[in-house]
């Protein structure tokens, strides 16, 4: 703990009181209270220095710039502010294409999304594991959002606007956009230090995803498995957008783990899988709720669950998933018979290397529909 120059002098008269046995002053009234006072002053200078560089000098007490310091040391800078991901889905003629980079904007805010891979509209798109196909024209894509942090974070349909129209298509995203973290603080940051350094134990799996995050800051989270076929390192990545990454991405960042090991042994990087998750149910509604606002509410509070379970293997649980919808405004009576969670009275489990994503919403209450599932069908 610093002391002030106070408690010290205070401390040094307390000193001088006590040793007044072995002291002889003849001088001025108020002169031995002056040398104490001037000693106080320098004795707290230095003090306070010395505290100033242990706290600078160490992860557990270094703050802003001077952890920054410290990280770089070990090669580990702060991560910035993220991008977001959205589930886009695009209407429109079979056959239509929809461009890799194709740029949609928030209809509130502007916030521009950029699709992460071209589509094209009644084909199956193998970037997420759909369980459920039909005859329905739309297909899904994933979209980055072209700026960081918080700020970029959109709503249910929000999404709505091209910067360039493609004819008779629509497209909208039927749930809020996940990631879009902003700047590290001092606490992420000071606790992805220690960990990075107490896992530097070559060989080990947690070795490997420590190096991951390292080896691209934008890795939310890693898993390593042994790579049977090369003998080597698989790693499962996690983007921390929520979006995939590309196959020049994941060779980069595979080669950079590479040259960080001593062993030398093979690393190859991938895509953690997706598992697509679609909620389907019929109920009995409030007269004075809209269903729009039902469905906006209840979808909003299944992707923020779903992010909250985020993660290799989770689980998305179906009773969870019930107590949500009895629990939204204007769900009078739910028929629970008819709620399925991809097509299924039971839970939804990813496999070690998968992780969930909420991709459909289906409500009926007894007049009228309101359907986001993504449907998709195979060209024949």
């Amino acid at each position: 703990m610093i002391k002030s120059q106070e408690q010290i002098l205070s401390d040094l008269i307390a000193d001088f009181i006590a040793s007044q046995n072995k002291v002889t002053y003849s001088g001025i009234d108020g002169v031995a209270r002056a040398i104490l006072f001037a000693d106080s002053n320098i004795k707290s200078e230095i003090w306070n220095d010395l505290s100033q560089s242990v706290r600078k000098a160490f992860v557990d007490t270094a703050k802003g710039s001077d952890l920054d310091t410290l990280g770089r040391r070990v090669g580990l800078p702060r991560n910035g502010a993220t991008q977001n991901s959205a589930v886009l889905i695009f209407n429109g003629p079979n056959g239509s294409i929809i461009p890799i980079n194709t740029i949609v904007k928030s209809n509130q805010t502007g916030t521009q999304y950029q699709t992460t891979e071209a589509v094209t509209i009644g084909y199956m798109n193998p970037a997420i594991q759909q369980p459920i196909t039909a005859p329905s024209i739309a297909d899904i894509v994933v979209a980055e959002s072209l700026d960081f942090g918080s700020k970029t974070k959109v709503g249910v349909g929000e999404l709505t606007q091209f910067q360039t129209p493609i004819a008779g298509v629509t497209v909208t995203n039927p749930f809020p956009s996940s990631g879009g973290g902003d700047a590290e603080s001092d606490d992420q940051y000071r606790k992805r230090i220690i960990t990075y350094i107490a896992t530097m134990n070559q060989g080990t799996q947690a070795f490997y995803e420590a190096l991951a995050q390292v080896a691209d800051n934008t890795v939310y989270a890693a898993l390593a498995q042994y790579d049977q076929i090369n003998l080597g390192t698989l790693l499962y990545l996690i983007k921390n957008s929520y979006a995939s990454y590309s196959n020049l991405q994941l060779a980069t960042i595979g080669n950079a783990i590479y040259t960080k090991q001593r062993a030398l042994m093979p690393v190859m990087c991938v895509n953690a899988g997706i598992l697509a998750n679609v909620v389907a149910f019929t109920y009995e509604r409030d007269s004075t709720v809209s269903q729009s606002t039902i469905y906006s509410d209840l979808a909003s509070q299944l992707a923020n669950y779903v992010q909250n379970n985020f993660g290799f293997g989770a689980v998305i649980k179906y009773q969870d998933i019930l107590d949500m919808i009895i629990s939204t405004n204007g769900v009078k009576r739910l028929n629970i018979a008819s709620l399925t969670l991809n097509g299924l009275v039971a839970d939804a489990i990813c496999s070690a290397t998968q992780v969930p994503r909420l991709t459909g919403l289906s409500l009926n209450d007894g007049i009228s529909t309101i359907t986001n599932s993504i449907y998709q069908v195979i060209a024949s």
